[in-house]
Parts: C-alpha cells; sequence; structure tokens
C-alpha cells in the first residue's frame, strides 16, 4: 500500500468515527410532554389531514364567530369595484389573486407554479435591488410582478391596466449521493419574466420568487416576547458555533419606528402579523386599508392610476372593522397537536435533530409574552422550531437580492410545525422559499452557509438515521 493510499485511507476512517462520534451524542433535552401540544392551549382540538383552518382550543365562541367571519373575506373572491357588494369590492387594478386562499390553499402552501410560460398565483416574484446594502424597487414596476388586471368599462380609461410580465420557470437537476451510497436529485430552478408590459426591468433590479407559505400558528409567533428573540442574536458568530442569526429591521407603519424587529415573510420584511395581513391585501390582490391607502401603480404606469380612481367609494377597500376580523382569523389559526412523537423511531429522529444542531436556528420552543393584548395567545408554551431570525442559508439558495437590512444568501428561518402534513393537504404543495423542493429531504441537502455543517452531518448519516430524523421532523 502506498503511503498515499494509506493516508486517505486513515483521514475517511477518521472522518467516519467523528461522523459517528456526534451522532451517538446524547445532547438532546429530555422530552416534555408539552411536545405534543406544539401551540400551546392554541392546539386544535382534533388533528386534521384535510385542513389547516381550524381556531385554537383556547378561543371562545363569542371570538370563534369574528374568527369564521374573518375567514370568509380570507376564502371569498374580491370583484372589481364599484360593485353592488362594497364589503368584497376593490380587485386590482393589478393583482395576483382574487383570493387569499388561493395562495394558502386550506391554511397551507397553494398548488406550486407547473414549468413553462405562465400566470403564477401562489408564487409570486418580488423585485428588489442587486447592489448589497441598497433597498430599491422597480421605477416601473414597483416591488412586486402583478400578472393579473382587470378590465373596467369606463369612458375615462382610454388604457386599460396591463398585467405587468408572465413567469418562465424551468429547472435543471443536480444529481447527488448520501455517504452511504444512496442517490437523490434536487431541481434547481431557473426563473425568466417574459411579456413585460412596459419594458424589461431597470437596471441593477432583480427577481426574488416566493412561494406563499402555511399561515396557522402566526398569532403565536406574533405574541413571542421580543426579547425572547433578541437574546438570540449573534451576528457575528461570538460564541463560535458557525451560526450567526440577526434580525432584519424594519418600519413598522403603525408606530412609525424605524427599525422594528422583522418576524413575518421569507426575509422577516414585516415586524407585526396586523401588518402583514395588511400588506398582503394591497400587494397580492390589490385591497387598500388603512395601514396601506394606495394602490401600487407605478408613475408610469397610467392605466393602473386611472382604474384606481374610480374604485371604492370610502377610499380604502377594506376598513379596520373588516380588517381586524381577518386579522382575528389569522391571529387564532391553531396549530395542529403532533403526531407519534412518542414514537420509539420518532424519539431517535428527535436525538438526531439535536445532535445535528438543528435545533440552533429551529429554535425549538418559547413561552409567549402574559402581556400580549391577546389573551388567548398569552403565555403558552409552544413549540414553533424557529428563531425568526435571518441566516447566510449560502449561494445555492442565495436570490441575490436586498431586502432592509437582509442581503441575497439571507433567509428568515421559517417554523416547522404541522410541515408532516403538508402534502397530506395539498399533493402538489412543495417546500422552501420558493418551492423548489419536492420533499423534506429535498429542503435539507439545498441547507447551505451557516446550515453547511447540519447538512454534512445528514448526508452521512445512516438510511435509518436519515428517515428516523425525517419522521420527527413530520411528526412535531
Amino acid at each position: 500500500m502506498t503511503k498515499r493510499l494509506w493516508l486517505l485511507l486513515t483521514l475517511a476512517i477518521t472522518l467516519s468515527v467523528t461522523t459517528w462520534q456526534f451522532l451517538n451524542k446524547e445532547t438532546a433535552p429530555a422530552f416534555d410532554q408539552s411536545e405534543l401540544l406544539p401551540g400551546g392551549e392554541m392546539t386544535v382540538k382534533r388533528l386534521s389531514h384535510r385542513s389547516y383552518v381550524a381556531a385554537g382550543r383556547n378561543v371562545g365562541r363569542v371570538k370563534e364567530l369574528d374568527f369564521w367571519t374573518g375567514f370568509s373575506f380570507f376564502r371569498d373572491p374580491w370583484v372589481i369595484a364599484p360593485a353592488s357588494t362594497l364589503d368584497r369590492d376593490g380587485l386590482g387594478p393589478l393583482f395576483i389573486t382574487r383570493s387569499c386562499v388561493t395562495c394558502h390553499h386550506d391554511g397551507g402552501r397553494g398548488p406550486m407554479s407547473s414549468e413553462g410560460v405562465h400566470q403564477p398565483s401562489s408564487l409570486l416574484i418580488r423585485l428588489g435591488s442587486t447592489i448589497e446594502n441598497v433597498n430599491a424597487i422597480d421605477p416601473t414596476y414597483g416591488g412586486q410582478i402583478q400578472p393579473r388586471s382587470v378590465k373596467l368599462l369606463h369612458p375615462s380609461i382610454k388604457k386599460q391596466p396591463e398585467p405587468e410580465a408572465w413567469l418562465d420557470l424551468k429547472y435543471d437537476i443536480i444529481n447527488g449521493e448520501f455517504a452511504d451510497g444512496e442517490a437523490y436529485k434536487l431541481y434547481k430552478p431557473t426563473y425568466i419574466l417574459t411579456k413585460f408590459s412596459l419594458g424589461p426591468l431597470a437596471k441593477d433590479i432583480g427577481i426574488s420568487p416566493r412561494y406563499a407559505p402555511s399561515i396557522y400558528g402566526m398569532g403565536l409567533l406574533d405574541a413571542i416576547n421580543e426579547s425572547d428573540l433578541l437574546v438570540q442574536e449573534d451576528p457575528n458568530d461570538e460564541d463560535r458555533n458557525g451560526i450567526s442569526p440577526r434580525y432584519n429591521r424594519v418600519p413598522d407603519v403603525i408606530t412609525n419606528q424605524k427599525d422594528a424587529i422583522g418576524r413575518f415573510g421569507f426575509k422577516a420584511k414585516h415586524p407585526t402579523l396586523n401588518q402583514q395581513v395588511a400588506a398582503a391585501f394591497v400587494g397580492d390582490i390589490g385591497i387598500t386599508s388603512p395601514m396601506f391607502p394606495n394602490e401600487e401603480c407605478t408613475n408610469v404606469q397610467v392605466g393602473c392610476q386611472k382604474v384606481s380612481k374610480l374604485g371604492h367609494p370610502t377610499g380604502v377597500e377594506i376598513p379596520n372593522k373588516l380588517l381586524t376580523l381577518v386579522n382575528d382569523f389569522s391571529a387564532y389559526i391553531g396549530v395542529q397537536p403532533a403526531r407519534n412523537l412518542e414514537n420509539k423511531t420518532t424519539q431517535k429522529g428527535r436525538s438526531l435533530f439535536y445532535q445535528a444542531n438543528c435545533n440552533q436556528c429551529h429554535t425549538p420552543s418559547y413561552v409567549t409574552d402574559s402581556n400580549y393584548p391577546l389573551p388567548e395567545l398569552a403565555n403558552q408554551k409552544i413549540w414553533p422550531y424557529t428563531d425568526l431570525a435571518l441566516h447566510d442559508m449560502g449561494e445555492g439558495l442565495s436570490d441575490g437580492i436586498t431586502e432592509f437590512n437582509a442581503n441575497g444568501q439571507e433567509w428568515r428561518t421559517p417554523p416547522l410545525w404541522g410541515i408532516g402534513l403538508q402534502r397530506k393537504l395539498s399533493s402538489t404543495a412543495r417546500f422552501l422559499h420558493d418551492g423548489r423542493a419536492r420533499s423534506i429531504n429535498e429542503a435539507i441537502l439545498w441547507h447551505g452557509g451557516e446550515a453547511q455543517q447540519a447538512k454534512r452531518h445528514y448526508i452521512n448519516m445512516s438510511k435509518a438515521q436519515r428517515d428516523a430524523l425525517l419522521l420527527f421532523i413530520k411528526s412535531i
């Protein structure tokens, strides 16, 4: 045996032993029975494989009526204004979809866009600066592509608003294999905008596809005390664990605070649930509110501007009274109970989750703020598995877009609770911020940057260990 071959063999054995030792450390905390109710008293009463839409068990009958009324505004399509139904008109002039439920199917994720040229619905296209630390939107199309528009017959309308662009989606296959030789495939997307209504995007403006997320449990995420988030911030990795969480600092349109802690959106663009809901109304459906009273028409979109002036007679299209009902619906959606979490194999997967340091970003639990304004959500021990912080996820997941303090490679850690039901509710649902992953396994394999080490441990696991870890994630 040559000296070089001997060195390579020694290195391989050393790495194998190191990996084995790492994966067999008893580092997982003792199992807590509260893990069976991940939303605390806001966990729903009965497990459902059909819909995430159900009020948490802590919601009383009176507020549950408001919950279902708010759901009707989430579910039903909006129509063009002026219309006979003033409570549901004001669609557009430019929009992505007519209803919230189109993107958030049964409170989960909607159908993923297929390959080819089309007008996406569950997949929206955000626009932003490709220059780091520069926040900008496109002067022609604004901050988001609207692939649909209304047609309004009125003598003053000489030019109708037009769909801003269509999406051409393609995938390239990346082949790989685990350390034990099992092969896998990843699907790398390519996004090209086409059929522009007013010419191409401006220089240094790029696109960022965002696949609409699940919405259950968001009220509980809103109820986490800010101090419990900030204690996790470590932008300079002072503890030398390879993880450097930091929080996006974003405007709060209600308090006018310029550097509020972002919690919602894939890059944590919004600080509160109420702001996230109102922003989605105006950005995705074209419904104005007191929080966002102006349509998203740019100066060059003449047709959009004309139609917007013929809209709702009261000025805003969803008043505070109705917006509050939708906010209550969004806040009170309960979390599904854990499934088979005490199973022996699931518990092995739980240990592997901690041993691979997945919990460094996917923080398992919190106790919500005891002073949160909605008492049903206050002082609840919850298990969302997220720190809501930004993390560098590597070049493979980069969109190259700056969004407030977030750079192109940074994404907010998504919560994992209920993720195992996603494909049961919608067979077309996908994973990650742009829906490229067909399974949780593929989503893990796309991790890079700060999560590179955790992914490497996953790749080096045996088949039985990987299956156990995936079973745990699907059970929480």
